[in-house]
């Protein structure tokens, strides 16, 4: 349901269907439909209204940053708009998260982005991988910051680098320009330098917005 909710299926307004409808929908118990609406009423998507039933809340009500929306909304078809919108949040918070753990990284964390940028570089040809090694790459980098407001965006920007991942890196040939940009914001942090870091990481994003476009628009042509 909640799926269905965040692409669009049920309109803000719009009632869900009655309990019993539910019931004999998904073939569970009535304790388990009362939680599940619980839950959906906890990220946002829902509210119950006495004698009308759980309507869809307008998306604004949304908790945008939760693991489940966010997953729900990757597979949506509004997939470039929803791509913009999290590169842009990324765009916002990593080129200065990145300065901060320049500053801040203690050796093991450098240890650990290292290694991230190690399973790139070792697995260029190997597309999961090498996904997984960059998302790995980014949060260390969050997580170096050592700023705590920072890590609730953490799952915006895992949800969003999965989504681009599989649109600019189908080609390994491309992997290896990928992992020349990440190795400078490595050197980067490595030497302490948060002015290089935070320009580097920019520079990285700006490369990834521009390979998104071009793959979204050549997509839009050949659906």
């Amino acid at each position: 349901m909640g799926m269905q909710i965040v692409q669009g299926h049920f309109k803000p307004g719009e009632a869900l269907p009655d309990e019993g409808t539910l019931l004999a929908r998904f073939d569970v118990s009535r304790t388990v439909v009362r939680e599940s609406l619980k839950v959906l009423a906890a990220k946002g998507l829902v509210e119950s209204r006495p004698k009308i039933g759980t309507l869809v809340r307008p998306s604004i009500f949304w908790n945008r940053l939760d693991p489940d929306i966010l997953d729900w909304q990757e597979t949506n078809e509004s997939q470039g708009t929803f791509l913009r919108s999290l590169t842009e949040v990324r765009k916002i918070v990593e080129p200065p998260a990145a300065s901060l753990a320049a500053v801040r990284a203690t050796g093991r964390e450098l240890e650990i982005i290292q290694e991230a940028y190690q399973g790139m570089a070792d697995n260029i040809e190997n597309i999961e991988a090498f996904m997984d090694a960059d998302i790995r790459f980014h949060a260390a980098i969050l997580e170096a910051s050592h700023n705590e407001f920072l890590q609730p965006i953490t799952n915006a920007i895992r949800a969003a680098m999965l989504s681009s991942l599989r649109i600019t890196n189908r080609d390994a040939a491309l992997n290896k320009h990928s992992v020349s940009l990440h190795r400078v914001v490595l050197e980067a942090l490595k030497t302490k330098d948060p002015r290089r870091a935070e320009r580097s990481m920019r520079r990285h994003l700006d490369d990834t917005w521009s390979r998104l476009k071009i793959n979204l628009k050549g997509a839009r042509k050949n659906s």
